[in-house]
């Protein structure tokens, strides 16, 4: 009987180092998807960065053709082309 007494406590004893283990564990658990979350947010933050940074790029690459240029006729082309590149995306997006 002493026997059986023993294998209880000593079962309960490892039923509370179970549960003390999971409580630890899911706290882990919390921590690392909480930072999992924010590290998240700063890719999103930083993929806008960049997008933003691209755009800023490409308009500095169509104003330095435009300002490269001394041909004054070949820049009035240019402005005219994409004068003519808008009306066409304006008349596209009225109809």
């Amino acid at each position: 009987m002493s026997n059986s007494i023993e294998n209880i406590v000593l079962l309960e004893s490892n039923i509370e180092s179970l549960k003390s283990l999971i409580t630890n564990l899911k706290n882990e658990n919390f921590k690392y998807n909480k930072e999992i979350k924010s590290m998240e947010e700063t890719l999103v933050k930083q993929k806008n960065e960049l997008k933003q940074w691209k755009e800023k790029y490409n308009s500095l690459k169509i104003a330095n053709t435009f300002l490269g240029s001394n041909d004054k006729s070949l820049t009035k082309l240019k402005i005219n082309n994409l004068i003519k590149e808008l009306d066409k995306c304006i008349l596209s997006l009225s109809s």
